[in-house]
């Protein structure tokens, strides 16, 4: 009875030694003074062809004053590198680092048009996707000029500006698109990717100078090389066929007048078909929208007359930016709505034999019968315009 408990414990003994054994510990650990947290990136193209990389990195020794930083001393550092591609620039980039450098926790990558117009996003997506630790979630954008200038914009609302772009990013003055969705788009056929179009400018106030960045439109591109640009209605007209909408405004004028309209939501409608060899698709729109602000003081909105009126101006416009947006697609063979996607959906065993292999041929001769409907559902006021009440006490 003893011999068998004493065998007992010395199997027990014996299966803890072994495990201690092929136990390696943290070998591969790092101590977070080891690591350069990168809160976003830029990717150029140099004239000679060289791949630049530059990377914001937060300094933790600056951000305890008041504005984020020890006296006049900025709370990051950019560091720029240079390679035959995109790894060895970054590859190039630590080797003149003390920490090491981790994408972990990358919020934003801003990639110049340059290299977008010339070469593509195909390299960015190869690099990225190899990669384990790269953030897919992260926004991506094109930049108008060099990358590294938006990313190291004085921007003074955020101690980073590239957590100012992410904010601006994810806002209604954008689609969020992320390196994920990027990625998938590449890799699919008849779906075609589009990017933010930024652009920096300076702000001129007295005492106040500073730089600002803004959402100019969408860059669109057709097999990862930028084709075009979507600005004014045309990107309206993106964002009323693209499935993730995302509210914006539009003044109107109307007469002597002007008026300025929210669109808040927009119910789309997408039917595919093909016609005698050549993709039709019937789009029908259904735009809810408010009243922010009318100079047209004596507009009475009890009057169902009225409000038909500013539904048909804003239809027309709608319709018009729609329109844009198509025929810009058409012309840069750019399908960043997926049109190709629905069709796909529709009738999967055409596309897969006759209609996918050809589709960059078939694109272009689509034809769009598009349906377009507003409906005010708030007015900004629940009385009558206090402008005209107060005329009759003068």
């Amino acid at each position: 009875m003893m011999l068998n408990k004493w065998k007992q414990h010395a199997c027990v003994l014996l299966t803890l030694i072994v495990s201690s054994a092929i136990l390696t510990g943290c070998w591969d650990r790092r101590e977070i003074n080891d690591v350069a947290f990168v809160l976003g990136s830029a990717i150029d193209i140099t004239e000679s062809g060289e791949y630049q990389v530059s990377a914001l990195i937060p300094l933790p020794g600056n951000m305890g004053g008041a504005m984020g930083g020890a006296g006049d001393a900025k709370p990051f550092t950019i560091k720029t590198a240079y390679g035959k591609d995109i790894r060895g620039a970054v590859d190039n980039l630590q080797k003149s680092l003390p920490r090491w450098l981790f994408f972990g926790h990358r919020r934003v990558l801003i990639v110049s048009d340059k290299l977008v117009e010339t070469i593509g996003f195909k390299p960015v997506v190869d690099a990225i996707t190899r990669t384990p630790e790269n953030r897919l979630t992260a926004f991506i954008a094109v930049s108008k000029g060099p990358a590294i200038d938006v990313l190291n914009a004085d921007i003074r609302m955020e101690r980073f500006s590239a957590e100012s772009i992410r904010e601006m990013l994810q806002s209604d003055a954008s689609l969020r698109i992320s390196l994920k969705e990027i990625t998938a788009k590449m890799i699919a056929v008849g779906d075609d990717a589009m990017f933010p179009y930024l652009n920096k400018r300076k702000t001129t106030l007295k005492g106040h100078e500073s730089e600002d960045i803004q959402v100019i439109g969408f860059a669109l591109t057709h097999d990862g090389v930028m084709k075009a640009s979507a600005s004014d209605g045309a990107a309206n007209g993106v964002r009323l066929l693209n499935a993730q909408f995302r509210p914006y405004r539009e003044t109107l004028e109307d007469g002597e007048s002007t008026i300025t309209i929210a669109a808040n939501s927009n119910q789309l409608k997408i039917k595919p078909s093909m016609r005698n060899g050549v993709p039709y698709f019937e789009i029908s729109s259904l735009i809810k929208i408010s009243i922010n602000e009318d100079t047209n003081y004596d507009r009475d909105y009890d009057d169902i007359g009225q409000r038909s009126h500013i539904e048909k101006l804003f239809v027309k416009k709608a319709k018009s930016d729609i329109n844009a947006a198509l025929a810009l697609m058409k012309q840069s063979k750019s399908d960043v709505i997926g049109f190709g996607r629905y069709l796909s959906r529709s009738q999967p065993g055409k596309w897969d034999k006759e209609w996918k292999g050809k589709w960059e041929e078939l694109f272009p001769q689509s034809e769009f019968i598009v349906t377009v409907k507003a409906e005010v559902f708030r007015i900004g006021m629940n009385r009558e315009n206090l402008a005209k009440k107060d005329q009759r006490y003068e």
